[in-house]
């Protein structure tokens, strides 16, 4: 029994967490009110981990307002990290690059379980774009992101995290079971990128890169997605772009 709860997370460091997310998402000051609603978090516990968190200055509050947002001290927890891999320049700055450079969503993933976890997003400057959010978890082998992580892996490991992601289907598509995802991790490896083209959103296609790696580090991969017919108008500029920002 004790080693099982060794391996539980940490109540108040879940929702510690939890409140740096939502201020994330939300990019905007906030209510005890409005923390507790949308973390379901009763109103008693959220006031007192805003109070501890004011008081170790990672949190501000507005006696005006009543209300608390990050302080900059949040912001600089982890920009060393973030400078790991591209020297003077943050990953997220690449990313703002990258949607420059092509006007559609750029995503950053990183393997989570035998799920893909997008860490960050910059919308893509259409109306209609490929939408996912920061956060989010879907099915590794799912995903383009997840693809070209899994493309790292050996045949074995691909195959037990693909059974592991259809284990609950009852009808499995083609083109998600094993043999035809071990054929694409191969065209993966082969060629530098993954590409969905279609068959994981409908309609839409996405192209993943990995990001460079001291060896050090966990794997990341940076995506591109839009709708199938704009990505393909601009497809190999997106790659072009993926390789100059990446490479």
């Amino acid at each position: 029994m004790p080693r099982k709860a060794e391996t539980q997370p940490i109540k108040s460091a879940m929702r510690t967490l939890a409140l740096l997310e939502y201020f994330r998402r939300t990019k905007a000051a906030a209510s005890v009110t409005e923390i507790s609603a949308a973390l379901g978090i009763p109103q008693s516990s959220t006031s007192v981990l805003l109070k501890s968190l004011v008081a170790l200055n990672y949190v501000e509050y507005d006696s005006k307002t009543r209300s608390f947002l990050p302080s900059y001290r949040v912001a600089l927890l982890g920009d060393w990290i973030q400078r790991a891999r591209f020297g003077d320049e943050r990953i997220t700055d690449i990313m703002e690059q990258l949607q420059a450079d092509t006007g559609e969503t750029v995503m950053l993933g990183q393997q989570s379980g035998a799920g893909l976890q997008y860490l960050h997003v910059v919308p893509a400057n259409y109306r209609i774009q490929f939408m996912v959010y920061a956060g989010e978890i879907r099915p590794m082998s799912r995903t383009g992101l997840g693809q070209i992580l899994l493309s790292c892996k050996t045949n074995n490991q691909v195959r037990a995290i693909v059974r592991r992601n259809n284990a609950e289907e009852l009808n499995v598509p083609a083109h998600f079971r094993e043999t035809a995802l071990i054929l694409e991790m191969e065209a993966i490896r082969q060629r530098g990128y993954s590409e969905t083209k279609g068959r994981t959103t409908p309609g839409a296609n996405t192209i993943g890169m990995l990001v460079r790696s001291s060896g050090k580090q966990s794997l990341l991969a940076i995506g591109i997605g839009g709708p199938f017919d704009r990505m393909d108008s601009k497809r190999q500029q997106v790659i072009d772009a993926l390789r100059r920002r990446l490479g």
